[in-house]
């Protein structure tokens, strides 16, 4: 087959790979989990015999048939008497086909239908949804040096500042650590839920909670992080330095903030809160000797977005602002009644009882 400009291979699929920076993890972590527990992806329904031959009891063996059923089933004997005697199907013996409602909502669309709740919540009554106060200038965002003849040629975030030269020459000096990093970096592009899982097993058998949450961290980082790359719409490292030439389809949405930072920060954060023993501590956070406090999360998350700035697809300053725009997110999703507060009965409160037992 062929194309506008030749033939057309699988190469050609591997834009919508990268098509809104790594949707991430849908499946949380690889094919045994894409059903959640449930059936595999086909499932074929031929014709089976019934139980029970279609005769009197005293047929010889030899003289006998079964009759052959497709789905859903009958019954050679019982029928719907002298008004209807047809063999009785399988709906008019089971009254869970007029009862029941869908239940086998997978964790990603049900994070997609949250969508909906986040953005019009508005926990202070003011007819304004929270989400909104993210975005007036300077509230959480400021604009992104893009090159020279910005106005500005620096990008300030959290009180931390780069000129566009210190940001590319510190990319270019990061192209030796592509080799060591590559494998790690190409899986990244496809899960980051499963690197969190890898710190701590859970999975939605064992943490079904915690992983809702999850899904639910990736989707409000995914529509934020979409937002503000609109709302700066920075060019890729690569197109002012293209000596960066990145191993992989440069992602076709622009640079700022790294939805991979945002998604793996949020996430972090989420999982961070729940992540509690009995007594209310972080499970993953420990203070040393000398004062330093690490938390193996948000090591994850901040390895997570420095992969993407060894890939030449991202700015320090995209990973910074993911991080800024994730933790100004966390208490816009616990203001949402689905997922609440540790004290409160919504899904963090589920989740950080799938916890509280660890180590005992």
């Amino acid at each position: 087959m062929t194309g506008p400009s030749g033939p057309i291979s699988s190469l050609d699929a591997r834009d919508a790979r990268d098509a809104r920076d790594a949707r991430d993890a849908r499946d949380a972590r690889d094919a045994r989990d894409a059903g959640y527990g449930g059936s595999p992806v086909n499932l074929s329904i031929g014709i089976s015999p019934h139980t029970e031959h279609d005769g009197a009891g005293g047929i010889p063996v030899e003289d006998r048939w079964w009759p052959g059923n497709q789905w859903p089933h009958t019954h050679p004997v019982a029928t719907g008497g002298l008004a209807d005697p047809d063999p009785v199907r399988l709906h008019e013996i089971y009254s869970s086909f007029n009862t029941a409602t869908f239940r086998s909502w997978s964790p990603g669309n049900r994070a997609i239908a949250f969508l909906s709740e986040f953005t019009t919540q508005d926990s202070d009554g003011d007819n304004v949804p929270d989400w909104l106060s993210l975005l007036p200038l300077g509230a959480v965002l400021t604009e992104p040096a893009r090159t020279g003849s910005n106005v500005s040629n620096t990008t300030t975030v959290a009180a931390v500042t780069w000129t566009i030269e210190e940001e590319l020459t510190e990319l270019v000096g990061l192209i030796e650590y592509r080799p060591g990093v590559l494998q790690e970096a190409l899986q990244q592009r496809g899960t980051l839920i499963g690197y969190f899982q890898g710190i701590m097993p859970f999975n939605y058998l064992s943490h079904p909670n915690t992983l809702q949450l999850c899904h639910i961290a990736l989707t409000v980082a995914q529509f934020l992080a979409f937002h503000f790359k609109m709302r700066f719409n920075r060019p890729r490292p690569s197109q002012l330095h293209p000596a960066l030439f990145p191993p992989i389809d440069v992602p076709h949405h622009s640079a700022f903030p790294s939805a991979h930072a945002t998604e793996a920060w949020l996430v972090a954060l989420c999982l961070d809160t729940v992540m509690l023993d009995n007594s209310g501590n972080k499970i993953l956070q420990t203070t040393h000797p000398d004062g330093v406090v690490r938390n193996v999360l948000e090591d994850m998350a901040s390895r997570i977005s420095r992969n993407r700035e060894v890939l030449g697809v991202h700015y320090p300053s995209d990973s910074r602002a993911g991080e800024v725009l994730a933790r100004a997110a966390l208490p816009l999703i616990l203001a949402c009644p689905t997922v609440g507060t540790i004290a409160g009965g919504g899904l963090a409160a589920r989740a950080r009882a799938e916890w509280q037992n660890v180590g005992i």
